[in-house]
């Protein structure tokens, strides 16, 4: 690695700050990875190593998390006040719940391309309603838990628990967008955190939000999720649950 450390170094740091590494934006260090495999190689062992994974779309690199290490590239304690400072545990298991949903609303069964344009928030809303409706409903919620060592049970008290919708105090019929003290805070608050990774972009559309996945989005379900080798069953069993 020693005559490629320039090269990789480079790459990473790039990569670390920006999330992405384009053909356009950095013509040498890109044509390096591409053209010398040695430096490719290295600079895919040390993603491993940080809990990450190098993926390529359209001429761009991105580093993309790996399922059941680090969840985009944060610990669960990082992750936490990444999303919302006030979180606890429960909180950002139903936030990490809400980006799954996103994910097979995008990509049911592990479809190679997006199946739509956009969501709506509120229609995700609605996925997830009826996705923990059917949760609640499961005698053996436990034990699914344990299979699929995610904790379905704390997820499915701590959306049941929230009112859709919270008023400021004084505020007369404004309602608080972000925090984690109703379903519609948690669920803005997720999105939030999507965007500021640059995973998805928000438009305003018809008193509703309309949420649009990212090139790094695509690359990330692409090349990381539907990788046999790190394939997440949570997604495979949301995505198999009855929404009808």
């Amino acid at each position: 690695m020693a005559k490629n450390i320039e090269a990789v170094g480079n790459a990473l740091k790039i990569l670390i700050e920006k999330g992405s590494l384009s053909r356009d934006e950095f013509p040498i260090i890109h044509e390096n990875i591409i053209s010398d495999g040695d430096v490719l190689g290295d600079l895919e062992k040390i993603c491993q190593t940080l809990g990450l994974f190098l993926n390529e779309r359209s001429g761009i690199f991105y580093v993309s998390p790996v399922p059941g290490m680090r969840t985009f590239g944060y610990t669960n304690e990082e992750l936490r006040k990444e999303i919302y400072y006030h979180f606890k545990n429960e909180d950002l298991y139903t936030a990490l719940f809400i980006i799954a949903n996103v994910i097979t609303e995008f990509f049911p069964e592990a479809s190679p391309s997006p199946i739509k344009s956009f969501l709506k928030s509120n229609d995700l809303m609605d996925v997830i309603d009826k996705k923990i409706e059917i949760l609640a409903e499961q005698v053996n919620l436990e034990e699914i838990s344990y299979e699929q060592s995610y904790n379905f049970e704390v997820v499915v008290k701590k959306w049941m628990d929230l009112q859709r919708v919270k008023l400021d105090k004084g505020e007369g019929d404004s309602k608080k967008e972000y925090g984690k003290t109703s379903k519609i805070q948690l669920l803005n608050t997720t999105l939030r955190f999507l965007e500021s990774q640059e995973l998805i972009q928000l438009v305003e559309m018809n008193g509703d939000k309309a949420i649009y996945i990212t090139e790094r989005f695509n690359a990330t379900i692409l090349n990381a999720y539907n990788d046999d080798e790190i394939q997440n069953e949570i997604y495979d069993y949301l995505d198999n649950m009855i929404t009808e």
